[in-house]
């Protein structure tokens, strides 16, 4: 096998993929000790994932040609390609890497060295295959073996200590952070009322604090949580600005996390944080998590998992949306005491 001076990881654009490809990339950091390793990609998720000490560089990638023009300058004797585009191929190809491993797909199996192959069905259709999986299929493929799936992620717990503090955080009382958004699109959300409910019941049953999380683009959505509320929220990240640097933190804070199927669900999996994650239109299978504090709860209904971003049933009908309008409640906040009562989910 060959040794590896300079190596180049083409990250996934969404944070949640990219922070499951860390078990790979960590795979290839022990196998290959003394390599310089650059991680690349979007400036948000390149940011994330490097202050985790996986790598020693750390490029951000704009414009195709920019790009070429980054990697070129590198002089990388190998990439792992994690995205499935054909433009990461090409970038890695036409940057000068040397050897090029990734997956067949999109038309671009002649642009790699390493062609893997994706998991199918006998019928041809695409395997249901975890990604953390997939990654470090990447990995194994340059002799990086790994038996372990623990993503990582690192986080300065002093950033959220002006932020808690100047809100009247009570340590001894439990700190509970609601992310009620998602990226992919409304197919993924659960309720907001149904947040607002649960937060009430935690406030009022086990004396929580509760953190609403809103990234910039959700604000609006997300603040009909908070006006639902009888309680008030400890920090509303619906009426305030938050900083990836700053949710990392707080969740690396807080008692328990409950989340859509989307970035926070990642980032609190792999900084340890209790966690509940609600399902809809999504199959956890593809997403499946080595983290022995998470309860995911998904319910069965016909339609799902649709995979779809918005759900495609007429919203007059009654079962619209039904993978998440059939989740009670209840059955959120029966997760959250048992994980607030220092039980996991197995």
């Amino acid at each position: 096998m060959d040794e590896f001076h300079r190596i180049l990881i083409l990250l996934p654009n969404p944070l949640g993929d990219a922070l499951m490809a860390t078990p790979a990339i960590r795979a290839v950091r022990l196998r290959y000790p003394d390599a310089h390793i650059a991680i690349a990609g979007k400036g948000l998720v390149v940011k994330t994932l490097f202050c985790s000490d996986l790598a020693d560089e750390a490029i951000v990638l704009g414009g195709f040609w920019q790009s070429r023009k980054l990697l070129r300058a590198g002089k990388f004797d190998l990439a792992m390609i994690c995205p499935g585009s054909f433009r990461s191929a090409a970038v890695a190809w036409l940057g000068g890497c040397s050897r090029r491993v990734g997956y067949r797909r999109d038309g671009r199996g002649i642009l790699l060295s390493d062609a893997l192959t994706i998991p199918r069905n006998a019928d041809g259709s695409k395997q249901v295959y975890p990604a953390i999986d997939y990654y470090l299929d990447l990995a194994a493929a340059v002799d990086a073996q790994s038996e372990s799936k623990a993503m990582v992620l690192s986080a300065d717990e002093t950033a959220a200590a002006d932020l808690l503090s100047g809100a009247g955080y009570d340590p001894a009382r439990p700190l509970v952070l609601l992310n009620p958004g998602g990226a992919f699109g409304p197919s993924k959300l659960w309720p907001m009322e149904r947040y607002a409910q649960l937060a009430d019941r935690l406030v009022e049953t086990h004396n929580a604090q509760i953190i609403i999380n809103a990234a910039p683009n959700e604000q609006a959505a997300v603040a009909a949580v908070a006006r639902a509320m009888t309680a008030t929220p400890l920090l509303d990240f619906s009426q305030r600005s938050n900083t990836l640097d700053a949710l990392k933190a707080l969740v690396a804070a807080a008692d328990l996390v409950v989340t859509n199927d989307t970035g926070t669900r990642h980032i609190a999996a792999a900084l340890g944080t209790k966690l509940i994650t609600i399902f809809g239109s999504t199959d956890p299978a593809w997403t499946t998590l080595d983290c022995p504090h998470e309860i995911t709860i998904v319910t069965e209904v016909p339609c799902a998992p649709c995979q779809k971003k918005q759900c495609p049933i007429d919203p007059a009908d009654d079962t619209f949306h039904q993978c998440m309008t059939s989740i009670p409640t209840e059955r959120v906040f029966e997760a959250a005491t048992t994980l607030l009562a220092g039980g996991s989910h197995e």
